[in-house]
């Protein structure tokens, strides 16, 4: 049986995450070890004393359970990606409501189109929405709808379809590399993934050339287009495609 090919990039991400994971134990044991010393030389008082305990507690939990869990998960979110779909485009709206307190406040709706084994074309639905204020509220809407998140009520197949539009998502940012990966819209650790909530929806928008309009500067996705309007209130809308769809 040939050997599956993985996606690009794939073994690089690997060894980065792995590197990364591998310092962040390292960091856990030292503060574990610390912790533990310094309750055996503590001296103080009966507070000072439960204080050093519980510190050697929340250092043992991190090492021994909430590090552990949180590699499992990026593992296995990187494996969904080596197996994901190639991704065929995004379509995001963003509807504004005005707020008493917190004035104009953004309604994100995402919808990303991927490639399937299955039935060929298969998409996913997300949401989200944000208010308050002191960030960019429009960004925050936009990355959290791009999470593809379920409920619980949620069905089988929309809760699949959800994790197999996440994996594309991250397929696209993982095989688009350094060149993308270098960008304020991406967060490289513990492997690169979309992360522009609060950043502005520029960090977004700039990845892409923009449909009919002559290259005037260097982007770093060549094989993907955008079409968007933003506006101050009632609604926006974005739509990135790859070129081989237009």
């Amino acid at each position: 049986m040939a050997k599956r090919m993985h996606i690009k990039n794939y073994s690089v991400v690997k060894k980065a995450m792995r590197e990364y994971f591998d310092r962040e134990e390292k960091t856990a044991k030292k503060r574990l070890n610390d912790a533990e010393k310094a309750l055996n030389e503590c001296q103080g008082t009966e507070y000072e004393i439960a204080e050093c305990k519980r510190r050697v507690l929340d250092c043992r939990e991190h090492l021994e359970k909430s590090l552990p869990k949180y590699r499992d998960k990026w593992e296995s979110r990187l494996e969904a990606a080596d197996n994901a779909g190639k991704l065929k485009e995004i379509n995001i709206s963003v509807n504004w409501s005005r707020n008493r307190t917190w004035g104009w406040n953004p309604h994100a709706e995402a919808w990303v189109c991927f490639e399937d084994p299955e039935y060929g074309t298969r998409s996913a639905y997300g949401e989200d929405r944000a208010s308050g204020c002191g960030y960019d509220k429009r960004s925050a809407a936009m990355s959290g709808a791009l999470c593809l998140v379920c409920k619980k009520k949620d069905d089988k197949e929309r809760k699949e379809s959800c994790m197999l539009g996440r994996a594309s998502i991250d397929r696209f940012v993982i095989e688009h590399g350094e060149e993308l990966w270098k960008e304020y819209a991406i967060d490289r650790m513990p492997f690169p993934h979309f992360c522009f909530g609060g950043k502005g929806s520029s960090c977004f928008t700039r990845l892409f050339r923009e449909i009919g309009s002559r290259p005037y500067r260097d982007v770093p996705v060549k094989d993907y287009l955008i079409d968007y309007r933003e506006t101050d209130s009632g609604s926006d809308v974005y739509h990135v495609i790859r070129k081989d769809r237009v």
